[in-house]
């Protein structure tokens, strides 16, 4: 529950931070300008990356034990927030970004985090002075390598957030909870600030975010790697951070070549190259997200492969890679033709499907989404009275408060009120489902049922929607990804399931917000209600 409880705690932060950060940017001096290598025209927020720190740095606090072992990270990602917060408000000399760097890796290794042990030399532990040049490499180059590759909305965000993942999958099931626990508080950061940042972002993470998140997942992933115990091949870190150190590797390569510093600023990285073969902003990141996950799959297979395995398979992938992109530039290769995408996207918004052809079907998709969730809330509800069995006076004080804030709280309140409440109702079904025995097999399939059921009516809503009122982003390229991670690689019911709703109630959440039909004061009233009880409910279990 504590890996769940971190994430949660960690979006929820990141999520309720970020319209204040915004608001404040212009007088903070956070804001990001256009110019000649930037994508956007108008001057947008770059404190995102304040929202993301404060939200993983809390949920560790919280629920990991002091632990100088442990903390040293937090320590040392403090430090890197605040050598890039100086940068993202003074845009300093790269040279004082290398000494915050430098001083925070060096802070972490004197508290015995570093790299011991390195492939192609067995299980030994290196001398000293090679794991500490190899540590300070490593890292770095991963910091940077993120910090290189935040070009476009949502793009290092979502890379990292599948790295993450990966850790946090790994760690989970090698027993190394502090390690998961770490990496998912990062993740939950990152997935609040993606729901402002994709694209069109209204706000950018900036050098505080991409530098904290590379340095935070460059240290957790040595950690993961470097215990013997778990048998995890020491040259993973190599895939897990696959895309971000190739594109870096290979954009200062090129600079070398042309006779300039390898850290000037151009645009010769991936994400540059994409636009220029004519793919649109969301292609783009969405075909760089895959590139990743090629990467996270081959370090999934591979996990207890041997050293030359583990190095052949990325040199393999990078070199298709590198190729792809030499022979498309050769030979001059567009993916759209000038304008068609753009004529594409700014065409008719509605979508264009046989399914709106039934002029009933909308209408069927929008009350059964509502009325489905009205049941699954009551439901929920009454399950939470049966488990943490409260006082009446108590009950009535619940019924009160949920009154008042649903007549009293401006509706902005509500929405994030109503989110919290539903999104914790996730982990408590799935806490509660955890505790029936095999003789209540028939409610799990009803509940999995109920979910899927719910999916695909959403689906079918969303289809014949107007876009101006839903439209599918890259973000939902990653809840994909992860679905289906879940579903091949995840063993655990209570993960699978807990994945699966949340994903179901995450599209209902945003259908229903687009679509008005958060008015359906019965919902809310719930919503408001089984937030409250849920509190209840962890006092109890605490």
């Amino acid at each position: 529950m504590d890996y769940l409880f971190g994430f949660f705690i960690s979006t929820l932060v990141c999520w309720a931070l970020i319209p204040i950060l915004i608001s404040y940017a212009p007088q903070l001096g956070l804001l990001d300008a256009p110019g000649e290598r930037k994508i956007h025209i108008s001057a947008i927020p770059r404190c995102g990356g304040v929202g993301i720190v404060a939200g993983a740095v809390l949920a560790v606090v919280i629920l990991l034990p002091f632990n100088t072992h442990y903390y040293s990270l937090v320590v040392g990602g403090l430090i890197i927030t605040l050598f890039g917060i100086i940068d993202d408000v003074f845009e300093i000399n790269y040279k004082w970004k290398f000494l915050g760097q430098f001083l925070a890796v060096c802070y972490v290794i004197s508290q015995g985090v570093y790299i011991k042990i390195i492939p192609f030399m067995g299980l030994d532990e290196a001398p000293l002075f090679i794991s500490y040049i190899l540590t300070v490499l490593f890292v770095i180059g991963v910091t940077n390598a993120v910090n290189l590759s935040d070009g476009l909305d949502g793009l290092a965000a979502g890379i990292m957030l599948l790295s993450l993942s990966c850790i946090a999958f790994f760690s989970y099931f090698s027993g190394n909870s502090e390690v998961g626990l770490m990496a998912l508080a990062v993740m939950g950061g990152i997935i609040g600030f993606l729901r402002f940042n994709t694209h069109p972002a209204i706000i950018f993470m900036g050098d505080t975010g991409s530098q904290f998140i590379g340095f935070m997942a460059a240290f957790l992933v040595i950690l993961l790697t470097q215990n013997v115990s778990t048998a995890f091949n020491p040259a993973l870190p190599l895939l897990i951070m696959g895309l971000p150190i190739l594109d870096t590797i290979s954009v200062m390569t090129q600079r070398i070549r042309v006779g300039r510093s390898p850290f000037s600023p151009d645009k010769r990285h991936i994400h540059h190259k994409l636009l220029v073969y004519g793919f649109t902003h969301e292609e783009a990141v969405a075909a760089i997200y895959l590139l990743q996950a090629l990467f996270l799959i081959s370090a999934f297979c591979l996990r207890y492969a041997a050293d030359w395995e583990v190095v052949g398979i990325y040199l393999a992938i990078s070199v298709l890679i590198l190729a792809a992109f030499y022979f498309a530039g050769l030979k001059q290769w567009v993916l759209h033709t000038a304008g068609a995408g753009a004529g594409a996207g700014a065409g008719d918004c509605k979508r264009k499907n046989v399914l709106r052809n039934y002029r009933w079907l909308f209408s069927f998709c929008r009350k059964y989404i509502e009325y489905s969730i009205v049941f699954y809330m009551a439901s929920l509800v009454a399950c939470l009275l049966y488990f943490s069995k409260p006082e009446w006076y108590l009950e009535a004080v619940l019924v009160v408060l949920s009154f008042c804030l649903f007549k009293w709280t401006s509706f902005s309140i509500q929405k994030f009120l109503i989110r919290i409440g539903i999104y914790s109702s996730v982990l408590f079904s799935c806490y509660a489902l955890s505790k029936l025995s095999d003789v209540y097999k028939a409610i799990f399939d009803f509940v999995d049922i109920f979910f899927v059921l719910l999916l695909v009516v959403i689906t079918i809503a969303i289809r014949i929607t107007r876009k101006v009122y839903f439209k599918l982003t890259t973000q939902d390229l990653l809840v994909v990804l992860f679905v289906l991670s879940a579903t091949f690689f995840i063993e655990t019911d209570y993960f699978i399931r807990t994945i699966l709703y949340l994903s179901c109630l995450g599209y209902w959440l945003e259908y229903l917000f687009h679509r008005d039909a958060y008015m359906f004061r019965l919902l809310r009233i719930l919503a408001l209600f089984s937030m409250l009880n849920f509190g209840v409910f962890l006092s109890v279990i605490y």
